[in-house]
C-alpha cells in the first residue's frame, strides 16, 4: 500500500501587504465625513485625513500602476503621485449614501489620472518630435545622427513615438486649427 503525501497547510493571505479592505475603508470614510461635517458646523478647520485612508489611496494607486496597461511607462511614479493627489482632492465627493464601494471610486480616479498623464506625455513627445523634425540646422542633424546612430526611424524612434501616434496627433491638431478664427488688423476675422 502506497503512502499518501501529507497535505500542506494553506498559507494565510497577507492582509497587511497590498490588500485594501473595502468595508473598513468605507467605514473610515463615513467616520471622516462625520468629523468633517462636525468641524464645518463648529467653524473649525477640516480634519486631517485618517492614515488608513491615505495608505489605502497609496496602495490602490501603486497596485494599479503595475497593471500591464501602465507598468512599462518610464514616468510611472509621476502617474502614481498624480493619482494620489487627485484622490485626496476628490475624496470629499464620495457619497456613502450613493455607493458602498470607495475602493471602486478611488480606483476610477486613479485610472483616469493615469490616462491623463499618459496623454500629456505623448503630446509632449509629439511636440519634441515635431520641433526636432522641423529644425533646419545641419549641425543639429549631425549631432542627432551621431547620438542616435542605431535608430532606424530617426526622430520617431528617438522620441519614442510611433507612426500611428504621429498621424493621430496631426489629425487632432488639424481639427483644432480648422475651427479657429484669426483676427485681421482691421477687426475682421479669417478662418485659419
Amino acid at each position: 500500500m502506497a503512502k499518501s503525501k501529507p497535505k500542506k497547510p494553506k498559507k494565510k493571505k497577507d492582509k497587511d501587504g497590498d490588500y485594501v479592505d473595502n468595508a473598513k475603508l468605507y467605514q473610515e470614510l463615513v467616520d471622516y465625513k462625520k468629523k468633517k461635517e462636525e468641524a464645518e458646523d463648529a467653524g473649525k478647520k477640516k480634519p486631517k485625513l485618517p492614515d488608513y485612508i491615505g495608505d489605502a489611496i497609496l496602495k490602490i494607486a501603486s497596485r494599479l500602476s503595475y497593471r500591464p496597461n501602465f507598468a512599462n511607462y518610464s514616468y510611472r511614479e509621476e502617474m502614481v503621485s498624480d493619482a494620489v493627489l487627485n484622490c485626496i482632492t476628490y475624496i470629499d465627493n464620495f457619497d456613502p449614501d450613493v455607493s458602498k464601494s470607495p475602493f471602486g471610486y478611488l480606483t476610477q480616479i486613479c485610472w483616469f489620472s493615469f490616462v491623463r498623464i499618459i496623454n500629456k506625455e505623448k503630446k509632449e513627445k509629439y511636440v519634441q518630435y515635431k520641433l526636432a523634425e522641423s529644425k533646419n540646422d545641419p549641425e543639429f542633424h549631425r549631432w542627432f545622427n551621431e547620438k542616435f546612430s542605431g535608430v532606424e526611424n530617426g526622430f520617431k524612434d528617438a522620441f519614442g513615438i510611433g507612426e500611428a501616434e504621429v498621424e493621430k496627433m496631426d489629425k487632432q491638431l488639424a481639427g483644432k486649427r480648422k475651427g479657429r478664427k484669426k483676427k485681421t488688423p482691421d477687426g475682421g476675422s479669417l478662418n485659419v
